[in-house]
């Protein structure tokens, strides 16, 4: 792929997390889903769960804490958390810089079809350069 054609998506308008499909599994055929998560700081995604897939997070760059079945991670850069199928699990960026997260979600349950319906919503000159450095 190459990083200018990816688009970038919001789930809601008050969503300060910025979401790109690096691997769509509309595209090859089912499997996981690839995407770059980008969180200004103090972002935070609230508790969810998913209940058929596995998540893993490689931290590319900065600082986030996550709360996976109550247990408090703390990750930076080179990190990654791996969060089981159905746990309910939260993380957030303390700031002060953004956090980019390569995630990979085992069984995709619709996930990518509902980010391709949010809002677009460009990616800058910060997220390409981390984009071009994978």
């Amino acid at each position: 792929f190459r990083p200018e054609q990816l688009q970038a998506w919001r789930f809601a308008d008050s969503d300060h997390c910025r979401l790109a499909l690096i691997c769509d599994p509309a595209h090859h055929s089912g499997g996981p889903t690839l995407l770059l998560e980008i969180h200004d700081p103090s972002d935070r995604v609230p508790p969810h769960r998913h209940a058929h897939a596995v998540e893993l997070f490689f931290v590319l760059r900065g600082r986030v804490c996550f709360h996976v079945d109550g247990t408090t991670i703390e990750a930076s850069t080179g990190d990654s958390v791996v969060v089981p199928e159905g746990s309910l699990h939260d993380y957030a960026n303390p700031g002060p810089d953004r956090v980019y997260l390569l995630t990979v979600v085992s069984t995709d349950d619709g996930f990518a079809e509902g980010l391709r319906h949010g809002i677009p919503t460009p990616l800058d000159a910060e997220d390409l350069a981390i984009l071009r450095s994978l």
